[in-house]
């Protein structure tokens, strides 16, 4: 799993930006100044893998968290 989360160049930095706070994939989207349409690919390959959840109530805006396991990935790279 480390192989993974390190093979790309922005999974680190948005588990990291995940830790404080859900946020929306526009915001982690602007943060990393990348388009949105990657920030989605981002999201969904780290949701694959367990290392984030998504939370949506009824509605089209979803926030992305930190899951437990990428909680626990951001300790072995520390």
């Amino acid at each position: 799993m480390l192989a993974f989360v390190k093979d790309g160049k922005y999974r680190i930095k948005v588990l990291q930006y995940l830790r404080d706070n859900p946020r929306l994939s526009s915001e982690i989207a602007s943060y990393l100044a990348i388009k949105p349409a990657s920030t989605s690919r981002i999201l969904r390959d780290l949701k694959d893998k367990g290392l984030v959840n998504s939370i949506s109530e009824n509605t089209r805006t979803v926030l992305y968290s930190l899951s437990d396991k990428g909680k626990k990935i951001l300790e072995v790279l520390k």
